[in-house]
């Protein structure tokens, strides 16, 4: 398998993975559903199988999930409580169905799921006093609901090979009552989790492009790193309504990419 020959599409590639880390950093997401399309196509030209593609991009956002989540930890937002609740039986869920399901083409599911997304970008952009307070819950039911939660997305991102960390975010923030910032520190370590599990799989059942993975990683890196640290310099209510955006935006990306 040689290297594409188009080097600017590899430095825009470069350039677009530093821009979705960057943002996606900044808002507790991923965006590896973005990127993955845009690898495919800059593969064309080398191979035709798009697993090699999907095992290059879940690496690409595990590395950048990396800085990301080292820099939300410093600084106090992410909760291990809930690191551990949620994002283990996720990882467990994403590796039992990626090995039962062998990443079923789910249309149908994307399509569903960017519709949850859409919808829940309007209920997080409203309603703020409610939203921040979220439901009470004894420690059991909220034990039990995080675990919920965890198994039930895992084993939804391991059919569709993605982390879904766009539908886990407002379940956090709505469901169990978590402050924005908290959240989004929490579900991008969450997301590494999830993604390094499903690279692991990946790179093991699919395999990878390594040179072109040594262009996307610094880049990725870097711009989950500065993207983490600008969440600090964000008002609450502006990130609640820039989550709201994110998740508008990705939602309809999914819908639309899945109908091409």
């Amino acid at each position: 398998m040689t290297f594409p020959e188009n080097y600017f599409i590899i430095f825009i590639l470069a350039i677009v993975s530093f821009i979705l880390s960057y943002f996606g950093a900044s808002v507790g997401l991923v965006l590896g559903n973005i990127r993955l399309p845009l690898l495919v196509y800059a593969l064309q030209a080398s191979t035709s199988s798009i697993g090699i593609a999907t095992g290059t991009n879940l690496a690409t956002s595990a590395m950048g999930s990396i800085a990301g989540t080292y820099c939300h930890i410093r600084e106090g937002r992410v909760n291990f409580r809930l690191l551990w609740a949620i994002g283990i039986p996720s990882g467990l869920g994403a590796f039992i169905s990626m090995l039962t399901f062998a990443r079923m083409e789910a249309y149908w599911a994307k399509i569903l799921i960017g519709i949850i997304l859409i919808y829940s970008s309007f209920q997080i952009a409203k309603n703020q006093k409610t939203n921040l307070v979220g439901k009470q819950h004894s420690t059991q039911q909220s034990l039990l609901l995080e675990v919920a939660i965890g198994v039930v997305l895992g084993l939804l991102s391991g059919a569709v090979g993605l982390a879904l960390g766009s539908m886990r975010l407002p379940a956090m923030i709505r469901v169990l009552g978590i402050d924005p910032k908290d959240a989004v520190g929490t579900n991008l370590a969450i997301n590494l989790i999830t993604a390094s599990i499903g690279a692991v799989t990946s790179i093991l059942t699919l395999g990878v492009h390594l040179p072109l993975l040594l262009f996307l990683v610094p880049a990725t890196i870097l711009g989950s790193y500065l993207g983490a640290r600008s969440v600090k310099k964000i008002d609450t209510s502006k990130l609640r309504k820039l989550i709201a955006w994110a998740l508008a935006a990705t939602g309809t990306f999914m819908i639309v990419e899945s109908l091409h």
